[in-house]
């Protein structure tokens, strides 16, 4: 017969005869309960037991259920979990065993309720039992957390300092799990630094980890001195996210961080230290509120900031460069000092595909870079208009056409492609050209922000993006330096800021593309010698250019959706299952010379304003 028709006529009769059943779940008499001793657990004032174990412990390491095993392929190491601890635990809570002269750090991996008494609860009568009064006890249950060793911490002999190293022995059943509780601890058990620059507080699932120092948090650092090699922002950043996830938030609380009066560089064959100039491009007019404080900023975050040595406030030295554009003016939010700029059509001469749009055939690339060549090879003023009067007649046309240089159709598609408005309203107009004020651009210290939201125009845009990353490329890979502009380039330390970095550093399409990806992907790779680091934000990290993604030693992820994203970013598998679920603020950093892959949260408040 089945559950359905057991419990149908279970009710039935119970209607007819009146009965009452009583409640199985009933406390027993008070005779039957003198018959058993309840089992308590006796604590002295210090929160301990008889043992001299706090009470603080998760539980103890068991071999009850799978023997304790570590090789040099893992590790197979059970906790049994007691009952006033299991709501505390989660995946990937940090978790301590002593052996008693030095403590194994490890990560729980995997949860997993087990039966403590033979009970089948597959059934539709337990079912609508439990659905109906749930008398669950967890002591009918064994909660069991499983450990993946990290490292073991230990201290040297004679040098009093704390230190690890792979995780070589295996503890002891019924040693006991304790929560980490010491922030020193927990630094030294994932490899981050103690100071440097400050990216946000160590979080497990969300929630931030706690200590019993003060502030509690744990903070989160990047490396930013010599004593390992170069700092890590010459080995490149890269923050990705999907739209709305909090990328700028972050992205000006991590930029702030390097704007201190005391964080200097040095370049390669000089042991002069220099404050680095950020560059950024902004294509949002946000990153200008820089030069801003956050009036939002309580007399609480100024204490905790302090505390962790985080950078706040204005950066009062920020000056905002502005293209001049025909027919458009700037009119955002900047408070900061404004500078016109124009770009000369002489840039052109060493860069083509400044006027080379995308979609042009190899043949019209050729033809592009022969005519530029002649061009130039002419005395006198070069400009946009002139070199248009150059191509578009006749003269010219036959010239090249009949002497099989360019053929045919290729010479006038290259004429409709670079006769074009937008061209002539950004080259040579009336404000200072580019390559005069590189030194008021370049500047050790300050912060040199390019808007281009005011911008209607997309191809415009990514002329004066494009113009500008040329300019630091070019200048940073010479050899020889013949002007003050480009030695204000080659001799101070950049960290240029590249927002939607994919539309700028994609997979190269055509010649010109290609040509473009070379010479930056060769600028990053001399980022360490040439005093360049690389601050990359996007929502499509599958897009940049895989000789460019490769050398970004620090990646931030924030909420990605797209699962090419998620793939291109490689991270660990309990890692990069988090990451749709994100919230905002919450990030995986990803940075091997860095720190273990970790999970952290960004600061709740913005250092500088944000609006």
């Amino acid at each position: 017969m089945r559950d359905k028709d057991i419990l149908s006529f279970a009710g039935d009769m119970d209607d007819e005869l009146d009965i009452e059943i009583p409640a199985t779940d009933e406390k027993m008499s008070t005779k039957e309960e003198d018959d058993f001793e309840e089992l308590t657990f006796e604590n002295d004032s210090k929160g301990q037991n008889p043992n001299g174990v706090s009470d603080d412990a998760f539980g103890i390491i068991t071999t009850g259920i799978d023997p304790l095993e570590i090789t040099e392929a893992g590790a197979r190491i059970t906790g049994y979990i007691t009952t006033s601890h299991r709501q505390k635990v989660r995946l990937g809570t940090y978790v301590m065993v002593p052996y008693g002269d030095e403590d194994l750090f490890a990560r729980i991996w995997k949860l997993q309720y087990l039966q403590e008494y033979a009970v089948d609860d597959a059934t539709e009568i337990h079912s609508r039992r439990m659905l109906q009064s749930n008398t669950t006890d967890e002591v009918d249950y064994k909660f069991l957390a499983y450990l993946d060793p990290i490292c073991i911490l230990y201290e040297p002999r004679g040098k009093g300092i704390l230190d690890r190293r792979m995780s070589d022995r295996i503890p002891r059943p019924n040693t006991p799990i304790f929560p980490v509780t010491d922030k020193k601890k927990i630094q030294t058990g994932l490899n981050i630094p103690e100071e440097g620059i400050f990216m946000g507080h160590l979080s497990v699932g969300g929630e931030l980890v706690k200590t019993h120092a003060v502030p509690p948090t744990v903070p989160y650092y990047l490396r930013n001195d010599y004593s390992m090699g170069d700092p890590l922002i010459f080995r490149h950043m890269l923050v990705c996210g999907s739209t709305g996830t909090g990328k700028t938030f972050l992205t000006k609380n991590l930029l702030r961080q390097f704007m201190s009066e005391n964080n200097r560089y040095k370049l390669r064959g000089s042991e002069e230290r220099r404050n680095p100039c950020l560059v950024i491009m902004d294509p949002q007019d946000e990153y200008s509120q820089l030069f801003e404080d956050n009036p939002e900023i309580t007399d609480d975050d100024d204490f905790k900031f302090r505390a962790e040595k985080v950078n706040f406030g204005a950066c009062k030295n920020t000056k905002t460069f502005v293209a001049k554009i025909n027919g458009e003016a700037y009119t955002g939010r900047s408070r900061a000092e404004q500078i016109e700029f124009t770009i000369p059509f002489e840039m052109v001469k060493e860069n083509s595909w400044l006027i080379a749009p995308v979609g042009m055939t190899e043949l019209q690339y050729v033809g592009v870079d022969l005519l530029l060549e002649d061009y130039f090879k002419k005395t006198g003023q070069h400009t946009y208009s002139g070199f248009m009067d150059f191509i578009d007649n006749e003269d010219s046309r036959g010239k090249y056409v009949d002497s099989g240089k360019i053929h045919e159709s290729s010479y006038d598609g290259i004429v409709r492609r670079v006769k074009n408005r937008a061209l002539a309203r950004v080259f040579d107009q009336p404000a200072r050209p580019i390559s005069e004020i590189l030194e008021q651009i370049f500047k050790p210290g300050q912060i040199s922000v390019f808007p281009t939201e005011y911008i209607t125009n997309s191809r415009i845009r990514d002329i004066i993006t494009l113009t500008l990353m040329s300019t630091i490329v070019d200048n940073k890979l010479k050899t020889s330096i013949t002007e003050s502009g480009e030695a204000a380039v080659k001799e101070t330390p950049i960290i240029l800021g590249l927002d939607e970095a994919h539309r700028y550093l994609a997979k190269a399409g055509g010649e010109h593309s290609r040509r473009l990806i070379s010479k930056f992907a060769d600028a990053a790779r001399q980022g360490r010698k040439e005093g360049l680091g690389l601050f990359l934000i996007t929502q499509d990290p599958q897009d940049i250019d895989d000789t460019i993604f490769k050398q970004i030693n620090t990646r931030i992820i924030l909420n990605l959706s797209n699962d090419a994203a998620i793939s291109t970013m490689k991270v660990k598998k309990e890692f990069e299952k988090r990451i749709p679920y994100l919230k905002k603020g919450q990030m995986i950093v990803q940075s091997p010379d860095n720190s273990d892959m970790v999970e952290i949260m960004g600061l709740s408040r913005c250092v500088v304003k944000h609006v």
